[in-house]
């Protein structure tokens, strides 16, 4: 069983207050809560120098990802740290796209820049706002992993429904050092290692999350 953060930010944008990121306070939540697994995902951007920071400095597995303003929704995309440059470059484009705290993508806009959608882990807002509308879940049903939802008592209901997607708690923390207390909000998924693989296929399945 291994415990996972795939929401987490580590820069301000248009979207969040100003704050300073702190290595330090990544470092002791990852201690202090045991976590297996995160995923940088900060708002319509990535930054490649920051991320290779963090990773250097965390003795578990990091993702880079990004947290994308769709159809006025919320998206996590996140990538298996494979071409990280590329990665990097599909990302620019997106916070190119993003630059008033009111503009979104489309998803024809989000299939264009990310191209083959099956290469990622794509999570939406599902029972959280602001929500990726059922329509847009449906027209990226192919590639969608899970749903990120606010709650246990909504995780525990999507669980036992049958027509909800995989759900899953995940922290969504600005990492600052005036943080005080740390979320409560994470993710176990049944599986031995935390490979991007492994990740990925125990977000397929209710049963092993």
């Amino acid at each position: 069983m291994k415990k996972i953060d795939l929401h987490i930010h580590t820069i301000a944008s248009i979207n969040d207050s100003a704050f300073e990121f702190s290595m330090s306070k990544l470092k002791e939540y990852v201690t202090q809560l045991s976590i297996d697994c995160i995923a940088i995902t900060n708002h319509n951007l990535f930054d490649l120098d920051q991320f290779n920071e963090i990773k250097s400095e965390l003795d578990i597995s990091v993702f880079p990802g990004i947290e994308i303003d769709l159809e006025k929704g919320h998206l996590l995309l996140i990538s298996s740290g494979d071409s990280l440059e590329e990665f990097a470059d599909k990302c620019a484009q997106v916070k190119a796209l993003n630059t008033e705290t009111t503009s979104y993508i489309t998803t024809r806009q989000l299939k264009e820049i990310y191209g083959e959608l099956n290469r990622y882990l794509l999570i939406p807002h599902y029972d959280k706002r602001p929500v990726i509308t059922k329509e847009v879940i449906n027209e990226l049903s192919d590639f969608i992993s899970a749903g990120e939802v606010t709650s246990a008592k909504k995780f525990k209901f999507c669980v036992n429904d049958k027509s909800s997607l995989v759900p899953v708690l995940f922290s969504d923390l600005r990492f600052k050092e005036e943080l005080e207390q740390f979320s409560p909000r994470q993710t176990f998924v049944d599986t031995d290692d935390t490979s991007f693989r492994a990740i990925k296929l125990s977000l397929l399945d209710k049963s092993k999350v």
